[in-house]
């Protein structure tokens, strides 16, 4: 079976579209095969889903056309019309082989009524590159009025750390020097398990791996611990940079959207984190433009990125999703002032990330190298600065120390530090 996987969205969908590569390249088919794998977190989101199945569609019209995953439960008519043969939810993504197969005998395939246990869902990892995305946890409880998410994805489901730690190896042994860990909400991790592991307690399991950093995908601040903190403070292989799911920060915006922490509370965690964690940095999601929020709710959501130092910030604008609360709620924001709040952050943002990098001028840290060009190589410091590195022996997918000696065209440039003279 020729089969190519298009992803959109989360690292969580990076890793299922592996995953679903690895599955599907093992069966012996002469069928031509398309799977694009959704996402539907915004309006705009659904909407490049779409048009990326009538991409295919135009580009490859004997091919199958498969649509799975989040974007699939509301929006099947869409999808169908755009060109899609075959369409699966979440909860038959991981038996998308067999679903396929019955498909391409003429059967429908229906889904089996249950999902699967993420211990069943295993990376080999034999695809060569730096890093590696590690799904742990999956579905969510907490009901944010404006997502669709945890509508989709299903039960709260974790990956035992026994588990976690065998798919590591597996991972560490097809070379990657970096894991990503990914769920839809890791503060929930475990929840779900008759022995209730901790976040701390998956760490501890993975970090028995030996040869491998681990980065968290996001974490709400909730699930940001002293116990936590902790951990990242004394084990220098776990990385030392947050992206926290700030998304307001007003107060009376962040109970409108459900969410579970306060602004305070989310500036406490962040100060705890920086000050605990030798060379930390963090990221923030923010949302402008939800229902109800004005001006002075917006000026504070920009005080409250100001306080984060943050090293980068993904801006979002309110997308009211169908069979969410939000999009029932008012008074709605014009989509010009949306937009231009959106213009303003990411202008902000751009200068608060210039600052938390000149900050680490002079500091020497290590570079997982994901492109090579002669002398010079680019990658991702454990902190998550995206750094130029100059001199010989920078190899693609290994780690590398590298000085941070000056800040050029929107990243940092840093020089290989040669072990053999500096001890």
């Amino acid at each position: 079976m020729s089969v190519t996987v298009h992803t959109l969205g989360c690292r969580v969908n990076q890793y299922e579209s592996q995953l679903l590569a690895e599955k599907l390249q093992a069966v012996s088919d002469q069928a031509l095969v398309h799977v694009v794998n959704t996402c539907t977190v915004t309006a705009l989101a659904d909407r490049k889903s779409r048009q990326l199945v009538s991409r295919l569609r135009r580009e490859h019209p004997t091919a199958l056309i498969v649509a799975v995953g989040c974007g699939v439960r509301g929006g099947e008519e869409r999808l169908r019309a755009a060109g899609a043969d075959l369409l699966v939810e979440n909860r038959d993504k991981m038996r998308l082989v067999e679903v396929i197969e019955l498909f391409l005998q003429g059967r429908t395939g229906e889904g089996n009524g249950g999902w699967a246990t993420l211990d069943e869902e295993r990376l080999s990892g034999a695809e060569p590159r730096v890093r590696a995305v590690l799904k742990v946890q999956d579905g969510c409880t907490v009901g944010c009025t404006f997502c669709r998410t945890w509508q989709v994805r299903g039960p709260l489901r974790s990956k035992t750390p026994q588990a976690a730690r065998a798919e590591a190896e597996s991972l560490a042994r097809a070379g990657h020097r970096e894991i990503v860990l990914a769920g839809v909400n890791l503060a929930q991790y475990g929840e779900d398990l008759p022995s209730r592991p901790s976040l701390i307690d998956l760490l501890e399991a993975l970090l028995e791996v030996g040869g491998v950093r681990y980065r968290l995908s996001s974490l709400s601040p909730d699930g940001l611990t002293d116990g936590l903190i902790a951990l990242f403070a004394w084990e220098r292989r776990l990385c030392p940079y947050l992206h926290l799911p700030l998304q307001s920060g007003d107060d009376a915006i962040l109970e409108r959207m459900g969410r579970p922490y306060t602004v305070a509370e989310c500036l406490d965690r962040a100060r705890a984190f920086r000050s605990a964690v030798p060379g930390a940095t963090l990221g923030a999601d923010v949302m402008v433009g939800f229902p109800g929020e004005d001006e002075a709710a917006f000026a504070r959501t920009v005080d409250a990125l100001a306080a984060l130092d943050p090293l980068n910030v993904h801006v979002f604008r309110f997308s009211p999703r169908p069979g969410t609360a939000a999009a029932r709620m008012t008074p709605r924001v014009p989509p010009r002032e949306a937009a231009r709040r959106a213009a303003r952050l990411a202008a902000l943002a751009d200068g608060w990330s210039e600052a938390a990098q000149e900050r680490f001028l002079g500091a020497e840290v290590g570079v997982a190298v994901e492109e090579k060009q002669g002398h010079l190589a680019w990658g991702r410091s454990e902190n998550y600065l995206w750094v130029e590195v100059r001199g010989r022996g920078a190899t693609r997918g290994t780690i590398v120390p590298a000085r941070l000696v000056e800040r050029a065209d929107g990243r940092l440039v840093g020089v290989m530090v040669d072990r053999t003279e500096n001890g």
